[in-house]
């Protein structure tokens, strides 16, 4: 059954029902405290519910439909039911009968005079009752809540443990300040970054808190019969206010008097078309639609009026909805969700890994703080402590060079969620458009030409109209002399409204100000441009002052021809109204045969219906067969664009007839009204912005999907559609109305399609009753569609279409402008907000804003957000590759017990440099050739998987690793540590000799004077006892042997070849348990000021040589991952900070090295020229030349079919 053809009577509102709700409803109010809320949630809620209004009475007019339509009805009223009682206030909203109860009633039921107003004694007892006029503000989370919440993330959790056990160390063993340095390093880097998540958050919250301001701080009321002043908040149910044009409504009024008040309720609605205030109801089912109210927070822009108040504060309309924006809470963004696997992942990793060498550790004899330290390491090791300070730099610098473009991002992580995007679900008007009617073709002589502005295209143009032919002219001057609006040079009523609302000022104080800003506003004005310049109109007529004023000032041309005046002393002029659909005027103007001229403007059909002629070239030619084609193929061209077409006439009184002086009579017409000529037509149209067309096409190469989504007419939508590209052919709907078949049988003909907001009420009503698999299946359908536009849509419709856009697998941004627009761009993945047209609550609802509202930003943006999602993708590589190099020499000194390769301190200067400093520098990299022309990426494509955490840890980072340790075991050995020897070496026992021993190869005890003491201490007491062969060495004489200190300065001054000895009982000799190599180096320790070789000072120096290494191989890294894909010496090498960061590393590097005594703070040593890294650089060569092999097979190995080569599949992340 075709539910759109039926016909039937709409059911009566159940009174006694409402009454009861209503009730029922105030009384949970009373019992349940109000919630607190921002301005975005409130007006949010209120679109919401207007919707939900609407749609009641769209199930309404279904009720009379068949059974089974009756069954689902039936359903869907009894999960409203349930869900009324815990919307309470909602149901109180919807059943507010003030606006359609007669006055005499509403004067009982409110207890007040409609004349005389409340006396100050009842105010005061009602201010008492009700509370102030006043909406609570959403109490705001503390700072150091919020900052505690940044120092309290896994990874950090993570340092802050680490850090504790550095301290708890220090405590145990205070002999050994490391451990305290490391500690204290920790708590520094977790601080930091922080803090620098905190203020940039901060930062932009702050940078809203300036779109919040609902009620005026005073109004004009009538009490005890006396009109005064009082505060705004004072106000109580049935005081009677006077609303001032270019003031705030202050409370919800119910409207007594209108002198031509017309309000914008564009803070709520979001259409900045003016809507007209009257006393009588025009909708009693919906308070939100009927003309009799006037709600709080809304402006009067035009006119005065009268009203009483019928609800204050929290029990208006947005104070009741405010309630249920409490609950609303956004979902994370796709980074933050990246970033938190990527934490698991790594958190998992080293806690495991940490957590199996403590156990192992203590299994195989060491001691708590050893296995400890153990642990420590390697969680500081394999967490990249620098990586979430990266991040949160990444993101603010490309914030700021976004800002720079004139993009503002409130929420940093809404950067790389656009760089996500799939399908952009963007408004028509103020988005997409201009939102300001411009003229857009002109109609004169029987010819077309294209109404291009004199201003913006300068005088050089080659413009298709004549401005001095007589046709083009006579247009122009009917314009002109019956459009009434006119250019603004008063002070913007904003800034008024902002002076008035200054608590601060007193009246006197306000007055001056306001007199400084007019003058300085009226030398300013005069520079604006025409098309910018502020009017007094409608948009019609606006647009057509603004093209007419650059050919001839508009003034002087009303000016040259005098209104006439009729009979009552009134101009001779009737204002345009629906039912007439035209406007006149009579102006004096004199001619052969004339004085006086009748001009008209109004709809087309109507203004042709009163012509006989039409004006060509100035002459009057009789209208018949021709010319009615002429006209009708002109007319309907411009409608099928979407284009709002006004006709002009005008016609010469004879005047022999009319002659100078004759009374005109408006109300009986006396004189012919039937009998002119037809000038022209002039076409309107809200013209997109000029850079929206290229800006889609950039979009839909990209694999962008662009909706359109808006309140407008199907026709005009599509026009605009068209314009953008975002239809490039002919739509279902075209196909269906050439073939005279239905919309479902075209269905698969086009690619393009434009649904009418009620086939989406139609779907919803249908949706009921059937199974959660099979709802929203059509709309799943129509989005299958690659043009797509949804027109006369509502907001709640709009959620409708995100959320199925999201359920389709899309990462979903949303533009727009107006109120109506906040609760999709809330829903959005990432929601995006114009700036100058926006109204206050899209801004706040959004994650972005465009602050020139130039839509081709957002394809600047998207390019920033891929780049970024890159860009951070390779900053993880880089920093995990540095990582595993943490890590595994742990794992090393451990598993071969080897001396320990590199200290935690310096992985923490790792990090710092290496993490924060260089691995920033990707930010600045330009983005790859192709990045503008890839899918978006879908969903289920992490930012890390196990294949990047495979070839970070397994490829990149242990090539790295081997050239870290390779330089290690170089060092090592020129200081008298063969590679070999140097295994176990870690924990071998020995005697430690004194700091002035020296090393002697043919003494017995290699110069060991504790062991030669010894002896002699045994040979005393042999030769007492009468024993003449006693042996050089015994098992007692290393019965106290230890292990050396390798990474304190202990044994910094012994020569270990005195130290690792053992004895042989065998022979009685002592024994060498070292091979020891050659010194292939004479260096001097600053420190020790000994040699460095054979002391375990050398291993300062083969840590600080690992950590040079680690430094010159991530250089070569950061080279190898410029690109994903393409080669690297194809891409730019003009990032700045690149080699800023670089030179920095060098620095940094020396300074670590040789400025003493840092370098003794922190075990690094002063290295030679053959030890600074220079044995890894055959590594990072390897490093390039692997990747780049990489990068060619992935480029060139062939596909089998529309599978990716193995290459793609297995090494492209």
């Amino acid at each position: 059954m075709n539910i759109y053809k039926q016909k039937n009577k709409k059911i009566q509102n159940n009174n006694q029902l409402l009454a009861s709700s209503n009730y029922k409803l105030n009384k949970l109010m009373s019992e349940h405290p109000k919630p607190q809320r921002s301005s975005s949630e409130i007006i949010t809620q209120f679109t919401l519910v207007k919707q939900e209004l609407e749609l009641q009475q769209a199930k309404q007019q279904f009720e009379s439909l068949s059974k089974e339509l009756k069954a689902r009805r039936q359903l869907l009223l009894k999960r409203t039911e349930a869900q009324n009682k815990t919307h309470s206030q909602v149901e109180k909203f919807k059943s507010m009968e003030e606006h359609r109860i007669s006055l005499p009633e509403l004067e009982r039921k409110l207890e007040t005079n409609l004349e005389q107003g409340l006396t100050h004694a009842e105010g005061q007892r009602r201010l008492q009752s009700v509370g102030p006029n006043e909406l609570h503000e959403r109490a705001k989370v503390p700072w150091f809540v919020k900052l505690f919440h940044e120092l309290t993330s896994v990874f950090s959790i993570m340092m802050w443990i680490a850090a504790l056990l550095c301290f708890i160390v220090y405590a145990v063993s205070p002999g050994d300040p490391s451990n305290l340095y490391l500690g204290i390093v920790l708590a520094f880097v977790v601080s930091t970054t922080g803090i620098l998540a905190y203020f940039q958050g901060q930062k932009s919250e702050e940078m809203m808190e300036a779109f919040k301001n609902f009620i005026p701080p005073e109004t004009t009321v009538i009490r005890e019969n006396k009109t005064q002043k009082m505060q705004a908040k004072e106000l109580v149910p049935g005081d009677i206010v006077i609303i001032e044009n270019g003031k705030r409504i202050p409370a919800d009024v119910r409207i007594l008097e209108s002198n031509g008040m017309k309000v914008d309720n564009s803070s709520l609605t979001g259409e900045s078309l003016l809507l007209m205030r009257q006393p009588e109801c025009t909708n009693a089912e919906n308070p939100l639609e009927t003309k009799n109210l006037a709600f709080f927070g809304t402006f009067c822009k035009e006119g005065t009026g009268k009203g009483v108040v019928v609800q204050t504060g929290e029990n208006t309309v947005i104070g009741q909805i405010a309630g249920l924006a409490a609950n609303s809470n956004s979902g994370e963004s796709p980074l933050r969700k990246e970033i938190n696997m990527f934490i698991k992942y790594i958190a998992m990793i080293a806690f495991v890994v940490g957590i199996v060498f403590l156990i192992f550790g203590l299994t195989e004899g060491y001691d708590a703080i050893t296995s400890i330290l153990f642990c420590i390491g390697i969680i500081v090791g394999f967490v990249p402590t620098g990586l979430l300070a990266t991040v949160t730099v990444a993101l603010t610098l490309t914030a700021r060079k976004l800002a720079s473009k004139k993009v503002l991002v409130k929420n940093l992580e809404g950067v790389e969620t656009l760089g996500s995007t799939s399908c952009i679900c963007s408004d028509k008007t103020g988005t997409l458009t201009q939102n300001r009617m411009t003229v857009e073709n002109l109609w004169y002589n029987g010819q077309k030409c294209k109404g291009h502005n004199k201003q913006k295209y300068g005088p050089k143009y080659d413009y298709q109209y004549d401005t001095n032919e007589k046709g083009c002219a006579d247009l122009i001057e009917c314009a002109a002399i019956c459009s009434e609006a006119v250019f603004d040079e008063g002070l913007p009523q904003e800034k008024v409204i902002q002076v008035n609302n200054d608590v601060r000022l007193t009246e006197q104080q306000k007055k001056e100000k306001l007199e400084i800003m007019t003058k300085e506003w009226q030398h300013q004005v005069i520079k604006i441009p025409w098309l910018d310049r502020p009017t007094i109109g409608d948009a019609s007529e606006t647009a057509l002052i603004k093209f007419l004023q650059p050919i001839q000032d508009i003034e002087q041309i009303r000016q040259s021809r005098k209104i006439a005046q009729s009979k009552s002393g009134k101009l001779a002029k009737l204002p345009f109204n629906s039912q007439n659909k035209y406007a006149f005027i009579i102006v004096e103007y004199e001619t052969e045969d004339s004085d006086y001229c009748l001009l008209t403007k109004g709809a087309p059909e109507r203004v042709w219906a009163l012509c006989e002629n039409v004006s060509v070239k100035g002459v009057p030619e009789r209208k018949d067969e021709k010319w009615e084609q002429k006209y009708n193929r002109a007319n309907l061209e411009f409608g099928k664009n979407g284009e709002r077409v006004l006709g002009f006439s005008k016609y010469h009184l004879p005047s022999d007839q009319f002659p100078k002086g004759y009374q005109f009579d408006i109300d009986t017409m006396n004189f012919p009204f039937n009998k002119q000529s037809f000038v022209g037509l002039v076409s309107l149209i809200d013209p997109p912005k000029d850079a929206v067309p290229n800006a889609v096409i950039k979009c839909k190469t990209a694999g962008i999907k662009v909706v359109m989504v808006t309140g407008d007419q199907p026709v005009t939508a599509a026009a605009i559609a068209r314009q953008c590209n975002i239809i490039t052919e002919k739509t279902v709907n075209e196909i269906a109305e050439e073939r005279g078949c239905s919309f479902q049988d075209c269905f698969f003909e086009s690619n393009a399609i434009v649904i009418h907001g009620d086939l989406l009420t139609k779907m919803q009503i249908e949706d009921e009753g059937r199974p959660e698999s099979e709802k929203g299946k059509i709309l799943s359908d129509w989005l299958d569609k690659t043009q797509i536009v949804f027109a006369r849509t509502s907001p709640a419709q709009k959620l409708i279409i995100v959320d199925a856009c999201q359920k389709k697998g899309h990462i979903v941004a949303v533009t727009g402008d107006g109120v109506n627009d906040s609760p999709a761009i809330k829903k959005a993945d990432i929601g995006i907000s114009m700036g100058i047209t926006g109204s206050d609550v899209a801004k706040d609802a959004a994650d972005m804003i465009l602050l020139n509202d130039d839509f081709s930003n957002i394809v600047i943006g998207v390019e920033e957000g891929r780049k970024i999602f890159d860009n951070l993708k390779k900053t993880i590589i880089f920093v995990l590759c540095g990582t595993i190099c943490e890590a595994l020499p742990y794992l090393c000194m451990v598993a071969v017990r080897i001396p320990l390769p590199i200290t935690t301190v310096l992985i923490l200067f790792i990090d710092l440099g290496i993490g924060i400093i260089t691995g920033t520098s990707f930010v600045y990299e330009e983005a790859e050739l192709d990045i503008m022309t890839r899918r978006p990426r879908n969903k289920e494509d992490h930012m890390v998987t196990p294949k990047l955490l495979y070839f970070s840890y397994c490829i990149n980072g242990f090539i790295q690793f081997i050239a870290a340790l390779f330089t290690y075991y170089v060092i090592m050995n020129d200081f008298g540590y063969p590679a070999e020897q140097l295994f176990g070496l870690n924990f071998a026992l020995g005697v430690a000799p004194l700091d002035t021993d020296s090393y002697d190869a043919q003494s017995p005890f290699f110069g060991n004077s504790v062991l030669r003491n010894r002896y002699f201490n045994r040979l005393s007491e042999d030769m007492a006892q009468g024993i003449t062969n006693t042996p050089f060495c015994s098992p007692d004489d290393s019965s106290d042997a230890i292990m050396a200190d390798w990474l304190y300065a202990s044994n910094c001054k012994q020569d270990m070849r005195l130290y690792f000895v053992s004895c042989n009982t065998d022979t009685g000799q002592w024994k060498s348990d070292v091979q020891w190599g050659s010194c292939n180096t004479d260096q001097v320790s600053p420190y020790s000021k000994k040699p460095v070789c054979y002391t375990t000072e050398a291993l300062q120096y083969a840590q600080t040589g690992y950590y040079f290494s680690m430094i010159v191989t991530q250089i070569f890294n950061y080279f190898s991952q410029k690109t994903s894909k393409t080669s690297v010496f194809y891409h730019s090498m003009g990032n700045w900070f690149m080699y800023w960061s670089f030179h920095t590393l060098l620095i940094i590097l020396i300074c670590l090295a040789y400025v003493y005594p840092l370098n003794v703070a922190i075990q690094s040593r002063d290295l030679l020229f053959q030890h600074i890294g220079i044995p890894a650089i055959p590594f990072g060569l390897l490093l390039i030349f692997t990747n780049e092999f990489r990068k060619y097979m992935i480029r060139n190995s062939p596909m089998k079919g529309n599978v990716p080569n193995w290459w793609y599949r297995t090494l492209f992340f």
